[in-house]
């Protein structure tokens, strides 16, 4: 018979503990973190330090369910979410690039902020405290080739390998996280990006708008890491939960640091961090003598003994956290 999983934190109900089981399961946990990851990257990269991805994932994560109820539409939910992390990428630019705050501080402002916004709007627009009432979740790959394939005139519902029950939001967000590493690494806009990282007065000798592109990157980078949050919401739970990231937005900085600000290097470090979240899920089926507390904590652990293995070989952008 085979053993199925339930995630401490709104994970994959489900997934059958096997070699492919916990490969789908690294790849639930791993892709809200690439997305968050990958938007601090966008940030960091142009020389803006972004420690709110917590507040972006949380903000997004409320917005895409509280859209998603208005609407009657997940897909619209998603967009939420996206604009949702936007709007704080936009204050942490306005704050740390207009009046030239610290920008830690003003990070960690916005995280308190995040939460007790979202906290705050869930009463107001729901009604209730702590969990709001469900709404439409996203499909899952499967169906979602099903509803593509009864419009051309296949009937029945597919079966894809590996992905086919997983939300349609993970192998969509494996997407968008390489075409944003592409960007970073070969595009024109991603070389102006680095090199205002880099070197903000060369790039202004050279005629780039240093602030401006700055200014984008850390909205852009909001929109991902909201994203990111919508996934936790309407990609797994279809309902929001006060303080759902969990320390995600956390733990996609600390990929950051570990990737050493390279699209690669995030990549893999996001892959370590999910498999340590799937192997937590898969050890709590089999030790259960052991508090819920010790696998939920499991996944920092490995975080923190990777990032001491590797605290020599970590160089941020030269100007990173300098105007």
């Amino acid at each position: 018979m085979a053993v199925y999983v339930d995630s401490f934190q709104g994970g994959q109900v489900g997934i059958p503990v096997s070699a492919v089981g916990i490969v789908s399961l690294t790849a639930a946990k791993a892709a809200p973190l690439l997305l968050a990851s990958l938007g601090g990257l966008l940030s960091e990269s142009s020389g803006v330090i972004n420690f709110a991805l917590e507040g972006m994932m949380l903000i997004g994560a409320f917005m895409a369910v509280w859209v998603a109820h208005a609407s009657g539409s997940p897909w619209i939910g998603l967009a939420g979410g996206l604009l949702g992390g936007m709007a704080i990428g936009f204050l942490h630019s306005v704050v740390s690039l207009k009046f030239r705050a610290n920008q830690i501080v003003s990070s960690i402002a916005l995280n308190l902020l995040a939460a007790g916004v979202a906290g705050m709007l869930l009463n107001e627009v729901f009604g209730v405290y702590g969990t709001s009432p469900s709404v439409a979740g996203l499909p899952t790959t499967n169906q979602a080739l099903a509803s593509v394939f009864s419009k051309i005139g296949i009937a029945g519902e597919p079966e894809v390998p590996l992905i086919g029950g997983m939300s349609v939001l993970i192998p969509l967000a494996v997407l968008l996280g390489l075409a944003v590493m592409a960007f970073i690494a070969w595009s024109t806009t991603g070389l102006h990006i680095r090199a205002c990282g880099e070197n903000p007065h060369a790039a202004r000798a050279a005629g780039l708008p240093v602030t401006g592109i700055r200014f984008l990157a850390v909205v852009a980078g909001g929109g991902l890491a909201g994203l990111g949050g919508a996934f936790l919401s309407i990609g797994e739970l279809s309902q929001f939960v006060e303080r759902m990231t969990h320390g995600r937005g956390y733990l996609a900085i600390a990929a950051l640091i570990l990737g050493r600000w390279r699209p690669a290097g995030v990549l893999a470090a996001v892959l370590v961090f999910g498999f340590g979240q799937a192997l937590s899920e898969w050890l709590a089926v089999r030790w259960t003598y052991l508090p819920d507390q010790v696998f939920l904590v499991f996944p920092y652990a490995v975080c923190l003994s990777v990032l001491v293995v590797r605290i020599g070989s970590k160089r941020p952008p030269s100007a990173l956290g300098r105007l």
